[in-house]
């Protein structure tokens, strides 16, 4: 869990950058999960299938979300003073788990696939949004933005931030769940 000290330290410069920052979480995530046993939650929790699923749905949704702001039109670039303060805004609130969000409609999991399921729908869902970001360059993903339902307008580049942020707070509440000793 020593990556996650040094994620999120400083708002992305780069697509590349914000990519490997979310990749980093990621592979945190599929480390702990390959090696750790998750016993059921107690009622109304998530379990570890629910949490990787619900992860899944989010980078689809957002990997969609990045492909229509790289084919649409594009604005006047946001400032690095909006960015900064969009990304502390972000980082403040998206990690916290003291802070409930409830999850829009279509985007908590319904039906829960298997464990193993999830796992190769996350990677289906990051192979798309690494493709979808190749589409694009970071110059682009400044000069355009897209509401997120919480956080309002975001810019391109702080979606993929977004991914790895909410991955962590995901992360720690699986972190929550019971485990086999």
């Amino acid at each position: 869990m020593e990556t996650l000290t040094t994620l999120f330290l400083t708002p992305p410069h780069s697509i590349e950058e914000a990519l490997e920052e979310a990749d980093a979480m990621r592979q945190t995530l599929l480390q702990t999960v390959a090696n750790t046993i998750f016993l059921a939650p107690p009622e109304r929790v998530w379990s570890l299938e629910h949490n990787l699923h619900h992860l899944h749905l989010v980078e689809r949704s957002s990997a969609s979300v990045i492909r229509r702001m790289a084919e649409g039109e594009k604005q006047e670039q946001w400032s690095e003073e909006a960015v900064i303060a969009t990304w502390q805004r972000m980082s403040k609130v998206i990690p916290n788990r003291s802070t409930k969000i409830q999850a829009p409609e279509g985007l908590a999991p319904q039906e829960t696939p298997s464990k193993a399921d999830c796992l190769r729908l996350l990677g289906e869902s990051r192979e798309r949004l690494h493709l979808n970001c190749s589409k694009t360059t970071t110059d682009d993903m400044l000069r355009t933005a897209f509401p997120h339902p919480f956080l309002g307008a975001l810019p391109g580049l702080l979606w993929i931030t977004f991914i790895a942020m909410h991955e962590m707070r995901h992360f720690k509440q699986i972190l929550e769940l019971p485990q086999q000793p």
